[in-house]
């Protein structure tokens, strides 16, 4: 029997977790594997091949939700302009606008507040994010009078906050656009000192 190649599993990985998102979307925590199953097109068996159960499954699309939107951050700063603090949350919103899975992502979040391994994945996410937003604002930091590592480090982690905030905005009250959110921080904390 043949062997299956790396980016075969991977992309078989990929159709499965995409099929799951359409279903969680629909049916939220009540998801089923008989439902994926139906939704993708596979058999249970390349459903458990791939993924051992539904929370290995769970864990895997949190992890790809947000690896997805950090490497997107990282290519869009890769130019090293000075941006501010809102500038860089701008660009990060914009390249994510009403993300078809923002539902689920949130799903994901609030079971990670009582599930350990899915806290361990969105947890290791965060850092990765406050990571690429600390590498987004480096040039700011440095033209900073105050611009240190602990700059730095409080800027980057309420980048994530108000991330989150604007998420949780957006699918459950949908309050504030995103112009709106960017618009109403700015006021809030004041101009920033131009470099």
């Amino acid at each position: 029997m043949p062997r299956v190649s790396d980016a075969h599993r991977a992309a078989r990985r990929e159709q499965i977790a995409e099929a799951a998102l359409r279903v969680l979307s629909r049916h939220g925590s009540e998801t089923s594997i008989a439902q994926i199953v139906a939704e993708c097109g596979l058999s249970a068996g390349a459903i458990y091949g791939n993924f051992e159960n539904k929370a290995e499954l769970a864990r895997y699309i949190a992890g790809q939700l947000l690896h997805r939107r950090i490497g997107t951050l990282d290519e869009a700063v890769s130019d090293g302009q000075v941006r501010t603090p809102v500038d860089v949350l701008r660009l990060f919103m914009g390249l994510h606008r009403a993300p078809k899975d923002l539902s689920v992502l949130l799903q994901l979040w609030g079971e990670a507040t009582v599930n350990p391994d899915l806290q361990a994945v969105f947890s290791q996410r965060a850092e990765e994010l406050r990571g690429a937003f600390g590498r987004a604002l480096e040039p700011w930091v440095a033209v900073q009078p105050d611009g240190d590592e602990a700059l730095a480090t409080r800027m980057s982690r309420l980048c994530v906050v108000l991330c989150q905030g604007y998420l949780a905005n957006s699918a459950l009250f949908g309050w504030m656009g995103g112009e709106e959110y960017l618009d109403a921080i700015e006021r809030a904390f004041g101009p920033t000192p131009a470099p």
